[in-house]
């Protein structure tokens, strides 16, 4: 619940402008140093300091697809260390007492609205409406606009906002991203921003994590957005382009990045221009007529104004991944044959010998004697296959679909067709494809009805979709790992907002193990103590398979438990909501990291809240710190512990082997400490390698840009 009620008699915040105000004092000296610092920056470095939001909706100025045409930035050494700096604004920003300021004001502005009959407030409202309309910027207008979407979500859905919820939402509002910790009422907050943005007629996109949870967001924010007088949408699995079409009329939708990217990409393929052509804008003017200019009449009003929930994960983790609009094409006759020839010639390959698997890729390599035995394998078989070039490369793909791709792991079968699983969410992708005939391997390799062929159409890179929009914010749990990337990438500061209560969770230990067995044994302990207390627990893992592994365990020793993966998907809402009943066992995945709320039972918090056990080596600490925040929200009780064994697969692919050795070492006299600093530098080497794989594709994609960019800004640069 989001539901707060003032301490005080008057309504005011209290204790917590106190101590933002008691916090300010101490670092008065520093701020304004810093403020002064960033000024000289900003002046020099073209730097924005005080970020704005630019209103724009369809129209003659901006043309019937708003979007940001002309992309700049940027990438000299010196411009990121500036960034750099610059990033570590949100530590001033969070203790200035101005903030504290400004929620008393505008703690007086929603007393004076709740004062007025509903009439007199739609009264008022429409005259914002107006101005707003008419031109007038959102900075001038932004606490009332603020306030009026208050005043209707507690008239709506009884939500009242907490000061932490007016902060986050103002830093939306006013340009930044935002981290805000889990359980801290990210929803309600981007609502808040996104309807006093909506008001002014500028079209916003909400981006969520998945469709479910779009579809849920925009059911219990539905009544909501109807009491400011705005429509809301979200777009359904297989919806056509009419109904997409009406999908983005509403003044603010809720969607996924992926729909979003192809239906801007759709739109830019039919019309053929990146933003609009001049009898576009001309278009609008009264005096031509309202004909389109071309049969075709997009789908999309433009990219005027987007919201990011869970930024980290879309932005910054999915953002190695580009987008690939493809077609189906019709397949060859002898092209299945031909996969399936490959695929019976690699499984009589022998590893070590024929080929082998890299520790830190998982790549596949044939050696010589692998290429001599696949050439005698198919000596017997068609022309084509006499060409060594294209053997060795259908052999070498079959290979990679034995050994690298892993059911249960990379993908999963249900109902006799393959499903790609994303490997940040744990969530099924059905729509997804890998390219190259590979998609087809795995297919056969499982026994599943093939699916036709696709050739790309368009591609484009993750980070260039989002850029264009004229307003990019987003919000997370975890964003102060990555607020440089996101600010270089971006151009987006980010702050942090104060949590409502102080958080009362206990962090155990992480406890390191030299085998997977003795983590387990170690693990059922643990859980027996905890469910005879009562208390619910969530057992986090990497992938299907692990959570498999630790359900068969669990039901060995006939401890009851629910299991979460992607498997069941679909059931995911039932899954969470008894995940917080006393006692109740949940083995879950990354599924329940992201986007999910644990309602605890009544007087579980008593005894101690949730806990979560964490039995995964991730990617990032990020992953980490998001699991973890599935308890000890709103100030509840609660605790945590890692767990981990050194022969897990993706610590082992992610240190070196001396790292590994040393370790080992360790845990043998009992050195958990050394273990664990050695552990937590092997995650810390994974988050710097991936965060280089995505500057380099991002510095790429701007080389290939400016390359391709012979003819001058377009006519459409604003």
């Amino acid at each position: 619940s989001h539901e707060h009620t003032p301490s005080n008699p008057a309504g005011s915040p209290g204790g917590f402008v106190n101590s933002l105000l008691e916090s300010s004092h101490a670092e008065s000296r520093r701020v304004s140093f810093g403020a002064r610092m960033l000024t000289r920056v900003d002046n020099f470095f073209g730097v924005r300091s005080s970020q704005s939001v630019n209103l724009c909706k369809p129209g003659l100025r901006w043309g019937s697809a708003p979007s940001r045409t002309s992309i700049e930035s940027s990438s000299s050494w010196l411009d990121r260390v500036i960034w750099k700096s610059v990033s570590n604004i949100d530590k001033m920003w969070r203790a200035d007492a101005e903030q504290a300021q400004w929620l008393e004001e505008m703690e007086v502005l929603i007393s004076e609205l709740r004062k007025l009959s509903p009439g007199i407030c739609r009264a008022r409202q429409k005259v914002l409406q107006s101005k707003l309309r008419c031109g007038v910027p959102l900075i001038e207008v932004r606490n009332i606009a603020l306030a009026h979407a208050v005043l209707a979500a507690e008239r709506s859905i009884r939500l009242t906002a907490r000061p932490s919820q007016l902060l986050a939402a103002r830093a939306l509002m006013s340009g930044y991203f935002a981290e805000m910790a889990t359980g801290e009422g990210k929803t309600l907050a981007v609502a808040l921003a996104a309807a006093s943005v909506a008001l002014s007629g500028t079209p916003v996109h909400v981006f969520t994590a998945n469709e479910y949870l779009a579809e849920r967001d925009r059911l219990d924010l539905e009544a909501y957005y109807q009491c400011l007088g705005l429509s809301v949408a979200n777009i359904e699995k297989d919806s056509g382009a009419s109904q997409r079409r009406a999908v983005y009329a509403a003044d603010v939708v809720y969607l996924t990045a992926k729909q979003a990217a192809f239906d801007w990409l759709n739109d830019a393929l039919e019309k053929d221009t990146k933003g609009g052509l001049l009898t576009d804008y001309i278009s609008f003017l009264p005096l031509v007529s309202a004909k389109p200019i071309d049969d075709y009449q997009s789908v999309m009003r433009g990219l005027c104004f987007a919201v990011v929930d869970e930024a980290d994960s879309l932005l910054i983790d999915e953002g190695r991944i580009p987008f690939v609009l493809a077609r189906e094409r019709q397949s060859e006759a002898n092209e299945e044959v031909d996969s399936a020839i490959a695929l019976g010639i690699a499984e009589q390959l022998r590893e070590g010998e024929d080929f082998t698997i890299a520790n830190n890729t998982n790549r596949v390599q044939m050696t010589r004697a692998g290429r001599e035995t696949v050439a005698n394998l198919s000596r017997d078989v068609a022309h084509v296959w006499q060409s060594s070039r294209y053997r060795e490369e259908r052999v070498d793909q079959a290979l990679t679909a034995l050994y690298r791709y892993v059911l249960d792991r990379d993908y999963i079968v249900r109902d006799k067709r393959l499903e790609l699983v994303d490997a940040h969410t744990g969530r099924p992708t059905p729509g997804r494809r890998l390219p190259h005939g590979l998609h087809k391997l795995l297919e056969l390799k499982e026994k599943c009805e093939t699916t036709p062929e696709h050739e790309t159409v368009a591609t484009l890179p993750f980070h260039d979709f989002f850029r264009r929009y004229v307003n990019l914010v987003g919000i997370s749990g975890t964003l102060s790992e990555v607020k440089s990337e996101i600010l270089s990438t971006y151009g987006r500061l980010t702050v942090t907002i104060p949590r409502h209560k102080p958080r009362q969770l206990s962090v155990k230990p992480m406890e390191v193990y030299l085998d997977r067995p003795s983590l387990l044994n170690s693990m059922v302990a643990q859980l027996e103590k905890l469910q005879e207390q009562g208390r619910p627990v969530l057992i986090g893992t990497r992938n299907i398979e692990q959570s498999l592994g630790v359900s068969a365990l669990l039901n060995a020793h006939h401890i009851p438990h629910q299991l979460l993966n992607a498997y069941q998907d679909k059931a995911e809402a039932e899954i969470v909501a008894k995940a917080g009943n006393p006692g109740c066992i949940t083995v879950a995945t990354n599924m329940a990291g992201r986007g999910t709320d644990i309602p605890l039972a009544d007087g579980v918090a008593d005894i101690g809240g949730a806990h979560v056990t964490c039995l995964a080596f991730n990617d990032a600490r990020r992953l980490d710190r998001q699991l973890i925040g599935r308890v000890a929200r709103q100030g509840e009780s609660g605790s945590c512990q890692k767990m981990l064994s050194l022969d897990d697969s993706n610590l082992i692919s992610a240190a070196s082997p001396l790292i590994i050795n040393v370790c080992q070492h360790c845990v043998k006299r009992g050195w958990q400490s050394a273990a664990r600093c050695l552990i937590v530098f092997a995650q810390w080497q994974v988050e710097r390698a991936h965060c280089r794989e995505r500057k380099i594709l991002y510095r790429t994609s701007l080389q290939h840009e400016k390359d391709l960019a012979f003819a001058g800004k377009s006519e459409t640069s604003l």
